[in-house]
């Protein structure tokens, strides 16, 4: 995930505006319907396509890189000599829906990988491959990697690890897949009846029976069938069975609410004078909660409104199960067969407890009114009348995220936010499955749906009349930040680390690359020679300087090798260019190929990164031009909602992004402190918590604490980043946050942003040629690294603010001066005192043009005009 060489450090690059703005609808404002979603479980068909079981040889498998393979004992023996081996075999088979399984054991390590060709398409790719998981334990395991490979398959190639050793391969089977071709795509409620609407998918016609009847359905249509409603009880389960000879069964049950229904309810807390018929009260904004008396369903009502339901409180299976109340106190408990619960309220907060010897779901709660906003953290984070399950961020199968891998979690919080509440449901066992539907296609209605699965599940659920942000704060307050991931070294020796990372092949005589990779071009950048300055306190001698070069800029060489002047020219220019692309409504805009699936072409990072660099430059020089431009856009950015759209260079307009979160943070306290507005330092603070659910809180793997996947979608659609970290993201919003730490107490901003750092330093390649560079991705896991491996500067600099150190310029002001200097600098008495090195020479600027030449004697003193 590295952006062009243009794009390289972090407020530095602009997106290109390619056309004016056109008539646009609200900011976040909602996408047409797309398809529904089948979230029941679709039976796999599966028919051996070819078994390898290496009884007499290698059965056609050979060597292609970086390994030898043999056969004996039954075995397909493997010795990698590299990290990137493989081999080969070339078939001729159907292809398809195609599932590669093989019984493994390895000692070596890195995960695998399957690439394949077809006669549609002879190369090899990025597109025709899938990763399966491998355990270097020594071991026998099971293992599959699943393929789509349109046409007939005409070679497989196995990559056994990423590192030398020794795998082991039992047997290979390969097996052609079909989905079930009898599904139920949904289910409506029309009057008294429920209706079931069933899909075949194959070409041919089926028979079924389902509800005691026969049914016959043509190929690739599909049929109604209407079952009757029981309305006297508030919540019924509504099932629809279907039996076809040959094929597994296919179930749905949607849970229906009956509001008209009549039920003995239990109100929590203890009603008092002025509540209504039903028992809830109905002043001022406390949560009451309404529990009937069969312990299956729950209305949670704010100031008198409803606002969300707990429909059902548990189920087992899409079975209700038969609950009794046996303690009515202040927590009502509920006992049924195998099953027990408990519910609570405790101010804003609904404590549910659920223990059951099967695995059950609940509290399924479902949100009332209109969508505004919404978060499933690490998989969506949605804007007003959004879709969770979407295409927009990606298009491959993981677009459907209901039921994610809960790997893929990077806090336990689920949230909506709609015209009526915030709800909230927070809880500790990562083990648990969150599940999140918006509209709920699991029960086919318009509210928004978030349960948990598992046998123990204990949850809290927060209602209040908040944005989503504060949720985000209050799921981290209930247990607080967790503590700092181990440093993997000193601090002394993380910067000798650094200096290998940029003295070792990142470098040669032209310059630095920005990524080792021979295709980054080696130039001297600044960002690496401010670096090494600050580190070492010796300037590498570059007879020219170019801009950038890190994803944090730190443009300290300018200052300390007397061209203060072309650092105020070249960022002068850099201003003038983007106010040219500035719109009059202070948007910036973005019409490029990512923009497709968006509902504008703007979007809060494509207007935070210049906004950011306007202000930056406000900052250094006090350019009065500069600062309300950047103004303008701090003022249009009040329209959004959800941090997104800040790495357009291959990532959707739409998707919701760390980066853009950094950048807003970035923009408005530098906005607040150059104007004083609380607003943008409210604005910041909003932002700054906009990016927390983008980091890992919780650890299953060494190194996985405060990691941070960088966007919940994928590059160009396919390539998905969730559950991935990509820590120079991370670390740019980290650095965002030691701007915001001085002014807000909300979060321990500082804490967060050393875990960031911390991890990124876990990251970093701890030995061989590529040692202290951060690579692009972490597989978690794995635990593997994966190119391309970046230059360490922005790490460093974030380490250095975090030590009270200085890392690129220090700006002081006092209304009458500003001046900007490579150490840290103060303003009194007419004079600016800098705290710089004895023998040093450097040069300062004074109200943007005025350039001082000095040579420290350590404490400098600089007359002002």
């Amino acid at each position: 995930m590295q952006p062009p060489k243009a794009v390289l450090w972090v407020v530095l690059s602009l997106v290109p505006c390619i056309a004016a703005p056109a008539v646009l609808p609200a900011a976040d404002s909602p996408p047409t319907d797309p398809p529904p979603i089948d979230p029941a479980p679709r039976a796999v068909l599966s028919e051996t396509l070819q078994q390898w079981t290496f009884d007499r040889d290698a059965e056609g498998w050979v060597a292609e890189s970086q390994c030898d393979v043999s056969s004996g004992e039954g075995l397909l023996k493997i010795r990698a000599t590299g990290n990137d081996p493989f081999l080969h075999r070339p078939v001729d088979l159907p292809g398809g829906r195609v599932a590669l399984i093989l019984r493994v054991r390895g000692q070596a390590g890195g995960g695998g990988s399957v690439y394949w060709t077809t006669d549609r398409a002879p190369g090899r790719g990025e597109d025709k491959r899938a990763d399966f998981s491998l355990l270097h334990d020594g071991q026998w395991h099971e293992t599959t990697a699943r393929l789509k490979a349109p046409g007939r398959l005409t070679d497989l190639r196995i990559d056994p690890g990423t590192e030398p050793g020794t795998v082991e391969i039992d047997w290979i089977r390969l097996l052609h897949e079909e989905p079930h071709p009898l599904t139920i795509e949904r289910v409506e409620q029309r009057g008294a009846h429920a209706r079931f609407h069933i899909r075949n998918h194959r070409t041919a016609p089926l028979t079924f029976s389902a509800a005691g009847q026969e049914y016959s359905i043509d190929g690739e249509t599909t049929l109604e069938i209407d079952r009757p409603l029981d309305t006297t009880r508030p919540l019924e389960a509504v099932s629809l069975g279907l039996r076809s000879e040959g094929l597994p069964p296919v179930d749905r049950t949607v849970f229906l609410y009956h509001a008209r229904a009549q039920t003995d309810w239990i109100v929590r807390p203890s009603t008092e004078p002025g509540a209504d018929d039903r028992g809830a009260d109905d002043r001022g904004d406390g949560v009451s909660l309404l529990v009937a008396r069969d312990g299956s369903v729950a209305r949670i009502l704010r100031g008198g409104t409803p606002v969300a339901l707990l429909a059902p409180l548990v189920h087992c299976d899409g079975k209700l199960p038969v609950m009794k109340l046996v303690d009515d106190g202040p927590t009502l408990r509920f006992q049924g067969q195998g099953v027990s619960l408990c519910v609570s309220v405790a101010g804003k907060e609904i404590g549910v407890s659920i223990d059951s010897e099967q695995p059950c779901e609940g509290p399924v709660v479902r949100a009332l009114g209109r969508l505004q906003q919404g978060l499933l953290a690490g998989l969506e984070y949605l804007g007003q009348g959004e879709r969770s399950s979407s295409t927009l961020d990606i298009e491959t199968d993981e677009h459907v995220r209901f039921a994610p891998d809960t790997l893929k979690v990077t806090m336990p919080l689920m949230a909506f936010v709609t015209d009526r509440a915030a709800v909230a449901m927070a809880y500790d066992d990562m083990q648990l499955q969150p599940v999140y539907a918006t509209p709920n296609f699991f029960d086919c209605t318009d509210d928004h749906r978030m349960a948990l699965r598992g046998t123990q599940i204990a949850a809290t659920i927060c209602v209040d009349r908040v944005d989503l942000e504060e949720t985000i704060l209050w799921a981290v307050k209930r247990t607080g930040l967790p503590p700092l991931p181990k440093p993997p070294r000193s601090p002394q020796a993380q910067r000798d680390f650094c200096l290998a990372g940029l003295n070792g092949p990142l470098r040669t005589t032209d310059g630095w690359g920005h990524c080792a990779q021979e295709q980054w071009q080696r130039q001297p950048f600044v960002d690496m020679a401010s670096t090494i300055w600050r580190l070492t306190g010796k300037a590498p001698e570059l007879p020219r300087l170019v801009p950038g070069g890190a994803h944090v800029r730190n443009d300290t060489i300018y200052f300390v090798t007397g061209r203060a002047r072309q650092w105020l020219d070249h960022r002068a220019a850099e201003v003038r260019g983007i106010l040219r692309q500035q719109q009059p409504d202070g948007s910036f805009r973005y019409d490029g190929q990512y923009r497709r699936g968006h509902f504008e072409n703007t979007a809060s990072g494509v207007c935070a990164r210049p906004a950011a660099l306007l202000l930056e430059y406000a900052w250094a020089t006090g350019d009065r031009e500069a600062l309300e431009a950047g103004v303008r856009t701090l003022e249009y950015m009040k329209r959004f909602r959800t941090p997104r759209g800040a790495q357009v260079w291959e990532v959707p307009l739409h998707t919701p992004d760390q980066l853009a979160s950094a950048y807003l943070v970035w923009a408005y306290v530098r906005g607040y402190e150059l104007t004083g507005s609380d607003q943008y330092l409210k604005l910041a603070r909003k932002w700054a918590l906009s990016g927390v659910p983008f980091t890992y809180l919780w650890q299953r793997y060494p190194i996985m604490l405060y990691s941070t996947p960088p966007v919940y979608g994928a590059t160009f659609w396919r390539h998905s980043w969730f559950g991935l970290p990509v820590q120079w993201v991370g670390g740019v919003y980290a650095y965002a946050l030691t701007m915001l730490a001085p002014y807000d107490d909300s979060l321990d901003w500082n804490h967060l942003a050393w875990g960031i750092l911390l991890s990124g330093e876990q990251q970093q390649y701890p030995d061989g040629s590529h040692v202290g560079l951060l690579p692009d991705s972490f597989n978690l896991r794995h635990q593997r690294r994966q190119p391309a491996d970046i230059n360490p500067c922005g790490l460093m600099s974030l380490r250095l603010v975090l030590e009270g150190q200085l890392d690129c310029l220090s700006v002081a002001a006092d209304g009458n001066h500003r001046v900007a200097a490579p150490f840290p600098v103060t303003l009194g008495e007419g004079k600016a005192r800098i705290e710089g090195i004895a023998g040093v020479e450097y040069q300062v600027i004074v109200d943007g043009s005025r350039i001082i030449d000095v040579k420290s004697h350590g404490r400098d003193t600089v007359p002002l005009p």
